[in-house]
C-alpha cells in the first residue's frame, strides 16, 4: 500500500443534506507520488514497515489498549495567506476573522461538534489546532502568517501546479517564501487557485514521517461548512480514502481479505467504491446498497475521509486510533512543541568555539538523526536529518526558544542522559560534554554516551557524573550525535546519513546547587494531592508539563497564569515528572509516585 501526497479535485455543489456545503474531492496524484518515491524509495518501507507492526497490534488488541482515549493532542499551526496583490479580505487573501473561523471550524470536526454539522455517532479525532503563538524569530504570532507571492506572474494567473509549471509556479516556489520549522509547526497553506494535470484541487497533504511535511489549500475550500482541511490532516495523520484499493478502471471493489492490511487499513469502516463513479452520479448513497458488502451503506457514505455526494460528518473509532498511533509515532515534536506559548524560551549561553559540520555525505531521506534529548532540564524534540531542511547541523544554544536545550547538573551526582533516534533505521548514538571548556570533545575523557543498534521506539540512555576537575559555573558544550548503525563517528566527524545537535550544561558544585526536587524553593512546590498534582507558588505560573517514566509528555498547560493549579492524573504504580516553568523564567521540576 503506498503513502500517497493527497491532491484533490474540486467542483463545490450545494446540496441540502445536513444543511452544508458538498464537497467533491477526488485524487489525481499516481504520477507525482511515482516520481515522489523514485525519490525516496526508502520512505514507502518505513511506511509499510509501521502499518504491518499497527497490523500486529491491532490484531493482538495492544494498539486500543496503549491509547489515553481521553488525551486530545494540540497541534500548533502557522496558517501562510499566500496573496496576489489582492486587498485583505478578499477572497483571494482571507482575513483573519476568515482564517480563525475556519481552523475553529475545523476543530469541531475533529471533536465531533454538531455545530460542525459532525454526526452524534462520529468519534473524536484526538487533535486540535492551536495557532502559533511565537514565531521563528521567537516574537509574537496570531499564527496567521501573509506572504505576498504578487512578484510570481505565474502564481497571479494560474496558481499553484506541482504537475505543470507552464503557467503556474510549483509549490516549492510557495515553500521557499516561508517554510516555518516543521518540527514545531504544521504548516499550512492557504493559496488563490491550486491544480494538477487532472483538473482544479481543493487540496493536499503529506503523510507523516515522510521527507515534506505541509498541506495546501485552496482559498475556495478555506471556508466555514468545507470539511476539507479536516480531510487533509486526516491525510497528514496517516488515514486513507475509504475507497482506498478501488479500481477506477475495472470498477473492482477494494480487497479486504485482511482489514487491517487492505483497503484503508481500517477495520470499522466499510469497504467501498468511490461514490463519484457511482451509478447515480451526483447522488448522495444514504439508504441505498454497498455493491462491495451487498448491505445497506453503514456510514463510509458520510465518512470525512470519503470521495462522496453526501456531507461528510463521520469519523470511526478505528481511523481515530490509527490517526492516534500515527500521531505518536511520527508527530512528537508537534505535540511538544513549545510556540503555543507565548512565553519564549530563553537558552542564552555563551560557548567556547567548536568544531561544527559543513556538509553531510549522503543526503536523502533516510529519516536518520536524533528526535528526543533529555538531560537535567534540557527537553528538546526535532526534526531528525531531513533534505528539504538540509539540518545536518542543530545548534541549540544561543537564541534557540523552541525547546529547553540549557540545564544545570550536579557535580557529584548523577544524571540520567536519554535520546531518541530518527524515525527509521538503526542507529549510532553518541554524546560529549566539553568538561575542560577547550572547543574540543576527548574521545576518552568527554565521551558520556555510546550506543548502537537503537532504532524508533527505543531510547539510547546513560547516567553522567561529572569527572573530578571538570570546569564548574561555566557553560559547557554538549554534543549529541546519531547516524546510520556502524557508522565512524567522532565528535568532529562529517555526518553520513545523521546529525549533529549542540545544547549548554552548566556543572554547579554540589554545595551551591539548589534544590531542584525538594518540595520548597522561594515558597513554590509541587506536590500530588489524592490522584492530582498540586502547584502553589509566590510567582505566577506560565507552562506545565508532565512526563511519565520514559520521558514521554502526557499533560501541557500553557499560559496559565496563576499562581496555584490542580491536574487531575489518571496513572496508577508510576512516577511521573512534573516541571513548571514560573513568569520570572525559573523552572521548577519535581517527581511524584503515583
Amino acid at each position: 500500500m503506498k503513502k500517497l501526497l493527497f491532491l484533490c479535485i474540486t467542483g463545490a455543489l450545494s446540496s441540502n443534506f445536513y444543511s452544508q456545503k458538498v464537497e467533491l474531492e477526488a485524487c489525481g496524484t499516481d504520477e507525482l507520488m511515482k516520481k515522489h518515491y523514485a525519490r525516496f524509495p526508502e520512505q514507502k518501507v518505513q511506511d509499510d514497515t509501521f502499518n504491518l507492526e499497527l497490523s500486529k497490534m491491532i490484531k493482538s488488541g495492544k494498539l486500543a489498549s496503549r491509547l489515553n482515549q481521553n488525551q486530545v493532542y494540540e497541534i500548533p499551526i502557522v496558517v501562510h495567506v499566500v496573496g496576489d496583490g489582492s486587498a485583505i479580505g478578499t477572497v483571494n487573501n482571507r482575513s483573519d476573522a476568515d482564517i480563525i473561523s475556519w481552523v475553529n471550524y475545523t476543530n469541531g470536526v475533529f471533536a465531533g461538534s454538531s455545530s460542525s454539522g459532525m454526526s452524534s455517532t462520529s468519534s473524536i479525532l484526538p487533535v486540535k489546532f492551536v495557532f502559533a503563538k511565537i514565531n521563528p524569530s521567537c516574537n509574537a504570532t496570531n499564527g496567521i502568517n501573509r506572504i505576498d507571492a504578487s512578484h510570481l506572474l505565474k502564481y497571479v494567473s494560474g496558481g499553484v501546479n506541482d504537475d505543470n509549471t507552464t503557467n503556474a509556479v510549483p509549490a516549492t516556489d510557495i515553500t521557499s517564501l516561508g517554510l516555518w520549522d516543521t518540527s514545531k509547526y504544521y504548516n499550512i497553506y492557504v493559496v488563490k487557485k491550486l491544480t494538477s494535470n487532472s483538473g482544479a484541487l481543493n487540496g493536499y497533504a503529506y503523510y507523516p514521517g515522510g521527507s515534506n511535511d505541509y498541506s495546501f489549500m485552496s482559498t475556495s475550500a478555506s471556508t466555514v461548512n468545507a470539511q476539507t482541511l479536516a480531510h487533509e490532516f486526516g491525510h497528514a495523520l496517516g488515514l486513507r480514502h475509504t475507497h482506498e484499493g478501488y479500481n477506477t478502471t475495472s470498477g473492482a471493489c477494494p480487497v479486504n481479505n485482511d482489514c487491517t492490511m487492505d483497503g484503508d487499513l481500517v477495520c470499522d469502516t466499510e469497504p467501498m467504491k468511490s461514490l463519484y463513479h457511482s451509478s447515480v452520479p451526483h447522488t448522495c448513497q444514504a439508504g441505498q446498497i454497498n455493491p462491495c458488502t451487498n448491505q445497506t451503506y453503514a456510514g463510509g457514505e458520510r465518512n470525512v475521509m470519503a470521495y462522496t455526494y453526501c456531507f461528510r460528518d463521520l469519523f470511526t473509532q478505528g481511523q481515530a486510533d490509527r490517526a492516534t498511533a500515527q500521531l505518536l509515532q511520527y508527530r512528537q515534536s508537534l505535540i511538544n512543541s513549545p510556540v503555543a506559548s507565548a512565553t519564549a524560551i530563553n537558552n542564552n549561553a555563551s560557548l567556547t568555539n567548536a568544531c561544527t559540520p559543513t556538509s553531510i555525505t549522503n543526503p536523502g531521506g533516510f529519516n536518520i538523526g536524533i528526535t528526543y534529548v533529555k538531560f537535567g532540564n534540557i527537553n528538546n524534540s526535532s526534526n531528525n536529518y531531513k533534505q528539504a531542511s538540509n539540518n545536518f547541523y542543530e545548534n541549540f544554544t544561543g537564541n534557540y526558544c523552541f525547546g529547553y536545550s540549557k540545564t544545570t547538573i550536579p557535580q557529584n551526582t548523577a544524571t540520567t542522559i536519554t535520546v531518541a533516534p530518527g524515525t527509521s533505521n538503526s542507529h549510532i548514538i553518541k554524546a560529549y560534554i566539553d568538561y575542560n571548556n577547550d572547543g574540543q570533545f576527548n574521545e576518552s575523557t568527554e565521551l558520556i554516551l555510546n550506543q548502537s543498534g537503537i532504532s524508533n521506539g527505543a531510547l539510547a540512555t546513560a547516567s553522567v557524573t561529572p569527572p573530578p576537575g571538570a570546569v564548574t559555573n561555566t557553560p559547557l558544550r554538549m554534543r549529541v550525535i546519531g547516524d546510520y548503525n556502524g557508522t565512524a563517528i567522532t565528535a568532529c566527524y562529517t555526518p553520513k546519513y545523521g546529525q549533529v545537535e549542540d545544547y549548554s550544561v552548566i556543572i554547579e558544585p554540589q554545595t551551591s546547587l539548589s534544590v531542584q526536587n525538594g518540595l520548597q524553593k522561594e515558597n513554590s512546590f509541587i506536590t500530588k494531592d489524592e490522584s492530582s498534582v498540586y502547584v502553589k507558588s509566590d510567582s505566577k505560573i506560565s507552562t506545565l508539563h508532565i512526563y511519565d517514566a520514559s520521558g514521554r509528555l502526557l499533560t501541557h498547560k500553557t499560559d496559565i497564569n496563576t499562581s496555584e493549579l490542580r491536574v487531575p492524573i489518571d496513572q496508577k504504580n508510576t512516577i511521573l515528572t512534573v516541571a513548571i516553568v514560573l513568569k520570572d523564567g525559573k523552572t521548577i521540576t519535581q517527581k511524584l509516585k503515583f
